[in-house]
Protein backbone atom coordinates (compact mmCIF):
# COMPACT_ATOMS: atom_id res chain seq x y z
CA UNK A 1 0.00 0.00 0.00
CA UNK A 2 1.07 3.55 -0.60
CA UNK A 3 2.20 5.25 2.63
CA UNK A 4 0.81 7.84 4.89
CA UNK A 5 2.51 10.38 2.69
CA UNK A 6 0.53 8.77 -0.80
CA UNK A 7 4.20 7.27 -1.81
CA UNK A 8 4.07 3.48 -3.80
CA UNK A 9 6.11 1.55 -1.41
CA UNK A 10 6.02 -1.09 -4.15
CA UNK A 11 7.00 -0.62 -7.95
CA UNK A 12 7.23 -2.46 -10.77
CA UNK A 13 8.81 -1.25 -13.85
CA UNK A 14 7.97 -2.83 -17.68
CA UNK A 15 10.88 -1.73 -19.58
CA UNK A 16 13.32 -2.09 -16.85
CA UNK A 17 16.32 -0.70 -18.71
CA UNK A 18 14.45 1.99 -19.66
CA UNK A 19 16.40 5.47 -19.01
CA UNK A 20 12.94 7.71 -17.59
CA UNK A 21 11.87 4.11 -16.10
CA UNK A 22 14.89 3.72 -14.06
CA UNK A 23 14.93 8.08 -13.18
CA UNK A 24 11.36 7.89 -11.91
CA UNK A 25 12.41 4.29 -9.55
CA UNK A 26 15.76 6.02 -8.12
CA UNK A 27 13.04 9.38 -7.37
CA UNK A 28 10.46 7.25 -5.98
CA UNK A 29 13.14 4.86 -3.94
CA UNK A 30 14.54 8.40 -2.20
CA UNK A 31 10.71 8.90 -1.21
CA UNK A 32 10.65 6.28 0.83
CA UNK A 33 9.54 3.31 -1.95
CA UNK A 34 11.50 0.46 -0.73
CA UNK A 35 10.69 -2.84 -3.11
CA UNK A 36 11.36 -2.27 -6.72
CA UNK A 37 10.85 -5.13 -9.91
CA UNK A 38 12.48 -4.47 -12.75
CA UNK A 39 10.70 -6.51 -15.91
CA UNK A 40 12.95 -7.00 -19.52
CA UNK A 41 15.57 -9.01 -20.95
CA UNK A 42 17.86 -10.88 -17.99
CA UNK A 43 21.05 -9.95 -19.71
CA UNK A 44 20.39 -6.15 -19.29
CA UNK A 45 18.95 -6.08 -16.23
CA UNK A 46 21.44 -6.86 -13.60
CA UNK A 47 23.70 -3.27 -13.52
CA UNK A 48 20.38 -1.48 -13.79
CA UNK A 49 19.05 -3.77 -10.51
CA UNK A 50 22.44 -3.26 -8.71
CA UNK A 51 22.24 0.73 -9.09
CA UNK A 52 18.68 0.58 -7.41
CA UNK A 53 20.14 -2.43 -4.90
CA UNK A 54 22.80 1.10 -3.86
CA UNK A 55 19.89 3.28 -2.52
CA UNK A 56 18.90 0.74 -0.58
CA UNK A 57 15.84 -1.02 -2.39
CA UNK A 58 15.06 -4.68 -2.39
CA UNK A 59 15.29 -5.32 -6.30
CA UNK A 60 14.36 -8.37 -7.92
CA UNK A 61 14.24 -8.95 -11.86
CA UNK A 62 11.79 -10.72 -13.99
CA UNK A 63 12.49 -11.98 -17.74
CA UNK A 64 10.06 -9.96 -19.71
CA UNK A 65 9.44 -9.47 -23.47
CA UNK A 66 7.01 -7.20 -25.01
CA UNK A 67 6.61 -9.01 -28.21
CA UNK A 68 6.05 -12.43 -26.15
CA UNK A 69 2.65 -11.07 -25.24
CA UNK A 70 1.39 -14.92 -24.48
CA UNK A 71 3.88 -14.88 -21.98
CA UNK A 72 2.46 -11.82 -20.21
CA UNK A 73 0.02 -12.59 -18.41
CA UNK A 74 1.86 -15.74 -16.54
CA UNK A 75 5.06 -13.55 -16.05
CA UNK A 76 3.19 -10.48 -14.90
CA UNK A 77 1.17 -12.53 -12.71
CA UNK A 78 3.92 -14.09 -10.91
CA UNK A 79 4.98 -10.65 -9.71
CA UNK A 80 1.25 -9.84 -8.53
CA UNK A 81 1.24 -13.12 -6.40
CA UNK A 82 4.59 -12.18 -4.90
CA UNK A 83 3.01 -9.89 -2.84
CA UNK A 84 1.02 -6.32 -3.82
CA UNK A 85 2.09 -4.09 -6.41
CA UNK A 86 1.30 -0.26 -5.55
CA UNK A 87 2.89 1.28 -8.88
CA UNK A 88 2.96 -0.08 -12.12
CA UNK A 89 5.59 2.10 -14.58
CA UNK A 90 4.95 1.01 -18.12
CA UNK A 91 8.28 2.54 -19.83
CA UNK A 92 9.36 0.09 -22.31
CA UNK A 93 9.28 0.95 -26.51
CA UNK A 94 11.90 1.16 -29.22
CA UNK A 95 12.63 3.77 -31.60
CA UNK A 96 13.53 2.05 -34.26
CA UNK A 97 15.23 3.60 -37.61
CA UNK A 98 12.96 5.49 -39.45
CA UNK A 99 14.72 5.50 -42.71
CA UNK A 100 15.29 1.76 -42.64
CA UNK A 101 11.87 0.68 -41.50
CA UNK A 102 10.35 2.38 -44.45
CA UNK A 103 12.21 0.25 -46.80
CA UNK A 104 12.12 -2.72 -44.33
CA UNK A 105 7.94 -3.40 -43.69
CA UNK A 106 8.82 -6.12 -41.24
CA UNK A 107 11.20 -3.65 -38.70
CA UNK A 108 8.32 -1.63 -39.07
CA UNK A 109 5.70 -3.99 -37.56
CA UNK A 110 8.13 -5.06 -34.73
CA UNK A 111 8.29 -1.00 -33.56
CA UNK A 112 4.64 -1.02 -33.64
CA UNK A 113 4.25 -4.58 -31.96
CA UNK A 114 6.42 -3.30 -29.79
CA UNK A 115 5.52 0.24 -28.62
CA UNK A 116 1.33 -0.88 -29.01
CA UNK A 117 0.65 -4.52 -28.88
CA UNK A 118 3.29 -5.33 -26.60
CA UNK A 119 2.05 -2.48 -24.07
CA UNK A 120 -1.81 -3.32 -24.72
CA UNK A 121 -1.22 -6.73 -23.80
CA UNK A 122 0.81 -5.47 -20.75
CA UNK A 123 -1.38 -2.90 -19.83
CA UNK A 124 -4.51 -5.28 -19.42
CA UNK A 125 -2.72 -7.56 -17.49
CA UNK A 126 -1.08 -5.24 -15.14
CA UNK A 127 -4.76 -3.25 -14.81
CA UNK A 128 -7.01 -6.51 -13.83
CA UNK A 129 -4.05 -7.54 -11.31
CA UNK A 130 -4.47 -3.81 -9.99
CA UNK A 131 -7.96 -4.57 -10.45
CA UNK A 132 -7.74 -7.97 -8.17
CA UNK A 133 -5.75 -6.75 -5.41
CA UNK A 134 -7.99 -3.31 -4.76
CA UNK A 135 -5.24 -0.87 -5.12
CA UNK A 136 -2.46 0.64 -7.20
CA UNK A 137 -1.79 3.15 -9.86
CA UNK A 138 -1.06 2.73 -13.53
CA UNK A 139 1.40 5.02 -15.40
CA UNK A 140 1.81 4.35 -18.93
CA UNK A 141 4.54 6.61 -20.53
CA UNK A 142 4.25 7.42 -24.05
CA UNK A 143 6.17 10.46 -26.35
CA UNK A 144 5.27 13.61 -27.23
CA UNK A 145 5.70 11.98 -31.23
CA UNK A 146 2.63 10.51 -30.51
CA UNK A 147 0.73 14.04 -30.61
CA UNK A 148 1.73 14.70 -34.47
CA UNK A 149 2.88 12.39 -37.12
CA UNK A 150 6.47 13.76 -38.09
CA UNK A 151 8.42 12.90 -41.31
CA UNK A 152 11.46 11.79 -39.32
CA UNK A 153 9.38 9.84 -37.23
CA UNK A 154 6.10 8.62 -37.97
CA UNK A 155 6.19 4.78 -37.22
CA UNK A 156 7.18 5.04 -34.15
CA UNK A 157 4.99 8.36 -33.28
CA UNK A 158 1.71 6.28 -35.06
CA UNK A 159 3.05 3.61 -32.46
CA UNK A 160 2.46 6.13 -29.36
CA UNK A 161 -0.39 7.17 -30.48
CA UNK A 162 -2.13 4.54 -30.22
CA UNK A 163 -0.47 4.05 -27.15
CA UNK A 164 -1.98 7.15 -25.96
CA UNK A 165 -5.98 6.17 -27.22
CA UNK A 166 -5.41 2.91 -25.73
CA UNK A 167 -4.05 4.19 -22.44
CA UNK A 168 -7.26 6.84 -22.21
CA UNK A 169 -9.63 4.19 -22.73
CA UNK A 170 -8.09 1.91 -20.14
CA UNK A 171 -8.26 5.35 -17.54
CA UNK A 172 -11.97 5.66 -18.32
CA UNK A 173 -12.78 2.10 -18.05
CA UNK A 174 -10.41 1.97 -14.84
CA UNK A 175 -12.39 5.27 -13.51
CA UNK A 176 -15.69 3.90 -14.32
CA UNK A 177 -14.97 0.07 -12.85
CA UNK A 178 -12.95 2.22 -9.53
CA UNK A 179 -10.15 -0.11 -9.84
CA UNK A 180 -6.89 1.98 -10.09
CA UNK A 181 -5.54 5.56 -10.37
CA UNK A 182 -3.80 5.97 -13.47
CA UNK A 183 -1.59 8.24 -15.39
CA UNK A 184 -0.64 8.48 -19.38
CA UNK A 185 1.17 10.34 -21.67
CA UNK A 186 4.48 12.33 -21.24
CA UNK A 187 3.88 13.91 -18.34
CA UNK A 188 1.17 16.41 -19.74
CA UNK A 189 -1.73 14.37 -18.72
CA UNK A 190 -2.42 12.75 -15.79
CA UNK A 191 -6.10 11.63 -13.71
CA UNK A 192 -6.02 10.37 -10.34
Amino acid sequence: MKDAFGAPQSLLVLGGTSEIGLATARRLIARRTRTVRLAAALPALTAAADSLRALGADVRTVPFDALDTASHEERLGKVFAEGDVDMVLLAFGVLGDQARDESDPVAAVRVAQTNYTGAVSAGLVCAGALQAQGHGSLVVLSSVAGERARRANFIYGSSKAGLDAFAQGLGTRCTARACTSWSYGPGSCARR
